[in-house]
Order: structure tokens, then sequence, then C-alpha cells
């Protein structure tokens, strides 16, 4: 039994731009990247999901890619070097212990 009685899972929604009607999108955004289309007008009703979608995608086809075959910049090297050292000295001084100053 769930713990909020009023908890409601409701469809993603968008304005469509030529009538300013609300339009419920699919459930799943689709692959090829189509537009759905408004019932009241006809015009194609801008989906927000499916830029998210395409850039989830880029990321996984991006970590299953060799890392021989990656291209780095220097900035996105040096930005991971700086959180490694960052990290490293921020674990050395967890360790460190407090000179003792009563003697």
């Amino acid at each position: 039994m769930s713990t909020r009685p009023y908890e409601y899972n409701l469809p993603e929604t968008a304005i469509c731009p030529g009538c300013e009607t609300m339009v419920v999108l699919p459930v799943i955004p689709p692959e090829d990247g189509s537009l759905p289309i408004c019932g009241t007008c006809g015009s194609e009703v801008p989906d927000p999901r499916i830029a998210v979608v395409a850039a989830a995608a880029e990321a996984e086809a991006e970590a299953q890619m060799p890392i021989e075959d990656r291209k780095y910049s220097r900035g996105s090297l040096l930005s991971a070097l700086r959180d490694t050292v960052a990290d490293k000295g921020i674990a050395a001084l967890s360790k460190r212990i407090p000179p003792n100053i009563g003697g």
C-alpha cells in the first residue's frame, strides 16, 4: 500500500504552437525523431524528450567505444586530472592525524 494516498501518474504533455492547446505526448518518444501531430490544428508539436533520448543514445554509443578510439580534448583531460588530484588530496587530509596541542 502506498504511503501517499493521492499519487498520480499523469502523461507527458506539450503545448501546440499553432492553436495553444495541451497535447498528450506518446508514452515512448519516437526513435525516428518524428514529432507528434496536434489533433486540433494538425501542426507538429515539439517533444523535448526526443533530444534527451538522442543524447542518451549518443552517450551510450560513446561508452561502448574502445578507449583507444576515443577522442579527448585538453580541457577534458585536465579537468579529469584536477578531479583525481583533488580526490587524492581530500583522502590524504582525512587520514592526517591532527597534532597534539596539549603536549
